[in-house]
């Protein structure tokens, strides 16, 4: 399964590197890796930052290893689950504005799609400007447990490209307060 999938992935990587000149998929404004992440992998490593975070003594790995055991997850639906999840729990789904990897769009199109007990509600409900300060840092919709907001100005790394936009968004959602 792993190697098919993966074949996928690179062939349409492929087509769209030939087509656009685009090697980085996650951020419509580079072309290629901006390599912003700096020695993440270290700080991850230190034993302070393992004990905050509280994953013991695991190791952080970023590798094709993990790609690896990961694989036959990448063609499962996960929409029982997050059904599940939306039953129970408040559920925050944010997509940067310019993500070629995993666009707006195909986010909205599955979760207008979603089968769930507050899907009709999602469908109908408006969509709100969302402000960090005075500036417009995207758009939100809440219905039932669901929370979906676009974050301007970003790619798929949205606390890479908009931290505090990214910090605000996330600490609001989880202290339960309004986005609008």
């Amino acid at each position: 399964m792993y190697s098919i999938c993966q074949l996928r992935l690179s062939l349409l990587d492929d087509y769209l590197y030939n087509l656009t000149d685009y090697k980085y998929l996650y951020n419509f404004l580079y072309t290629r890796n901006p390599r912003r992440f700096g020695d993440y992998d270290i700080y991850l490593q230190q034993e302070e930052t393992r004990k905050a975070i509280h994953v013991g003594d695991s190791e952080y790995h970023d590798s094709d290893l993990v790609a690896i055991y990961l694989s036959d997850d990448v063609m499962q639906s996960i929409s029982p689950w997050l059904v599940e999840l939306l039953a129970n729990y408040r559920v925050l789904i944010y997509s940067g504005q310019l993500d070629l990897r995993i666009s707006y769009t195909l986010t909205l199109g599955y979760l207008q799609a979603l089968e769930w007990d507050g899907a009709q509600e999602y469908r109908t409900a408006d969509r709100y400007q969302w402000h960090v300060g005075t500036d417009l840092a995207g758009f939100v919709k809440t219905a039932a447990n669901l929370t979906e907001v676009l974050v301007r100005n970003s790619g798929h790394m949205v606390p890479t490209d908009q931290p505090e936009w990214a910090y605000t968004l996330i600490s609001k959602f989880v202290r339960d307060q309004s986005l609008h």
